[in-house]
């Protein structure tokens, strides 16, 4: 009986625990809803807690048995079973077994539905710009406007900006005559349009965005203009360096860019000092523009360039004659000439002056010159690069004329046998007779006679067979350039091709003309070596016949060869396989019948002068 008593108490005890329990978790629950419910049975526990909610502190009350806080124990609660193989009392603490799992409470349904969740709260949206307004904040300035020449035109412009999404973009190129062109302008910003160098344009770029009526519109302007890359020619001399170039349309300043250094000019050349470690000169053009608001835009060519060559060779082969108050020069060609310049020497300064720069043949005539003076002469070459080594020097002694009537080499003679004497070189009447053992001397031949001159000054024609010739008569004077165009102009000597030579046996000269019949001009005159009285070089007109490389023998050699009649031929003078010459005599009778010549006279009729060319010897 003891014990069943006991029994209940606990029970009661455990039962007072749930009610507690259930409460405390229904009160939560109601305060996440925000809505508290009263239970039945548990209103005491509700205002115990709205109290504690109001206040923070939880209300005493005096302690009262009778209170609605105390739980009231229902008689007709089953007692709990006890659980099986466990005796009364044995083997439990007397609690865990007993309290009901809050789980299984859970899933039975006992705590009480959650409330309903009421409507959300309205948040007021941010305020925000309406979409045409921001685009239009966009379009509100174009920037990065500029321009550039296209890489390898001349005609064309690329325009770019910093383009914006839903920006429709316009191009509009006024040129300075007002005339204007506008351009759909794409959305990536870029925009390539012709134009004419040198001439000034204004660009503006629009940018519109939005629809009608509500759009908006801004614009960029700046100036343009292309300009064109200078042609640069560069040349030099021992001292400076002139760069020079045609003036580019639309340029208001050039630079010019070498070595390490740039300088600006607004002309179209500049002169620079030599300088071993720069070859290569560049020039740009410039043009500064400026816009409505005096903002300035530069704009640059690309760059022009020329390189200086490697200087020339220095000339060799230099000769010259005197001729009628004249110094006649020729010399040969040097590697890498594009001109010449001819130095002579100033004897009261001491030093050698230009007389002549930019000679593009290979023989200039120095004028003007006093009869009986010497004159010294340089020649050298020069090409951009600057100018090459001077020639070894010549000296031309100008002596009188021989006069202007043209006479033939000359021999001392005597008559062998005895010997009619002609009036003409053609006359076949006999006028007298001379005597074995005469000395007469010959001024003049043809058709197989010499015409002489006798001790009393009358002058006469007889058979050249009829005289032993013991010496030959010739001059170191040369004719002036006008008696020798006229002598074979006024005897209308004719050749088959643009070239005739004249053998001038008295001077010892060879004269090379170019033209035509009537029309001859001198362009070549050199000395040479005829033969002598023992071997005389023919007299007549004849033509070249062909040509040979050379004469080669044992120890000697002459090259090339140029026949004008049979074995009689122009060559060069006797030279030696080991070097230097056998004999090099020129000027004076020397030779055994051909026509000896300075190495750049054979030359040039070998290359220049066609077979048939005809050939005078007087």
């Amino acid at each position: 009986m003891h014990m069943r008593r006991v029994s209940k108490a606990l029970c009661a005890a455990l039962s007072l625990m749930l009610i507690v329990n259930l409460v405390g978790f229904e009160a939560m629950a109601s305060e996440v809803d925000g809505k508290p419910e009263q239970t039945s049975g548990t209103a005491g526990a509700d205002q115990s807690t709205e109290d504690k909610d109001k206040t923070g502190e939880s209300k005493e009350e005096p302690e009262d048995k009778g209170s609605a806080n105390t739980p009231v124990i229902n008689d007709s609660t089953p007692e709990p079973s006890e659980p099986d193989g466990n005796p009364e009392g044995e083997g439990n603490d007397g609690d865990a077994a007993d309290v009901p799992d809050h789980k299984d409470d859970l899933n039975n349904g006992v705590l009480p539905e959650q409330p309903e969740a009421g409507p959300e709260e309205e948040t007021e949206p941010e305020e925000t710009e309406p979409a045409e307004e921001q685009k239009a904040l966009e379009a509100q300035e174009i920037t990065g406007l500029t321009a550039k020449p296209v890489a390898g035109s001349t005609d064309q412009m690329e325009i770019s900006w910093n383009a914006a999404e839903d920006v429709t973009y316009k191009v509009k190129v006024k040129d300075e005559d007002n005339k204007e062109v506008t351009y759909d302008g794409p959305s990536d910003g870029k925009l390539t349009v012709p134009v004419t160098a040198g001439k000034r344009y204004d660009v503006t770029v629009e940018g519109t965005v939005g629809e009608e009526p509500n759009t908006q519109t801004e614009t960029e302007t700046i100036p343009v203009i292309l300009l064109l890359s200078p042609a640069v020619k560069v040349t030099a001399d021992d001292t400076s360096v002139k760069i020079s170039w045609d003036a580019v349309a639309g340029a208001t300043e050039y630079e010019v860019v070498y070595g390490e250094k740039t300088e600006k000019t607004t002309g179209t050349s500049y002169t620079a000092e030599v300088s071993a470690d720069v070859t290569k000169y560049e020039v740009k053009a410039v043009c500064t523009l400026k816009d409505a608001a005096g903002k300035e835009y530069m704009y640059e060519s690309a760059l022009g360039s020329d390189v200086l060559d490697e200087k020339p060779a220095k000339v060799k082969g230099l000769t010259g004659i005197d001729g009628e108050k004249s110094a006649i020069l020729t010399w040969s060609k040097a590697a890498g000439a594009a001109s010449y310049i001819v130095y002579r020497y100033n004897s009261s300064s001491k030093k050698w002056k230009v007389v002549k720069r930019d000679i593009k043949k290979l023989t200039y005539t120095d004028k003007k010159l006093t009869p009986g003076k010497k004159y010294k002469y340089r020649v050298a070459a020069m090409n951009n690069g600057g100018v090459g080594g001077m020639s070894t020097t010549v000296t031309i002694s100008v002596k009188k004329t021989p006069g202007t009537k043209v006479r033939s080499i000359g021999y001392k003679a005597t008559v062998k046998s005895r010997a009619p004497l002609f009036n003409t070189k053609k006359s076949s009447k006999r006028v007298r007779y001379l005597n074995p053992g005469t000395r007469v001397t010959t001024i003049d031949y043809g058709s197989g006679r010499y015409q002489i001159k006798l001790s009393n000054g009358k002058t006469y024609w007889l058979s050249k067979d009829r005289l032993t010739f013991r010496s030959s008569i010739w001059t170191t004077k040369d004719y002036s350039t006008k008696v020798k165009e006229d002598f074979v102009n006024k005897r209308g000597y004719k050749s088959p091709t643009k070239y005739l030579i004249w053998i001038s046996q008295y001077t010892q000269r060879v004269i090379i003309f170019q033209g035509k019949k009537g029309k001859w001009k001198m362009i070549r005159s050199g000395r040479c070596a005829t033969g002598t009285h023992l071997h005389m070089t023919p007299k007549g007109i004849f033509k070249i016949t062909y040509k040979e490389k050379g004469w080669f023998y044992r120890t000697t050699y002459e090259k090339p060869i140029v026949h004008f009649k049979s074995q009689n031929s122009f060559h060069s003078r006797i030279k030696n396989y080991k070097g230097g010459y056998a004999d090099a005599t020129i000027g004076r009778p020397r030779s055994k019948g051909c026509v000896r010549l300075y190495d750049e006279d054979i030359n040039f009729i070998y290359k220049k002068c066609p077979k048939g060319t005809t050939v005078v010897s007087h």
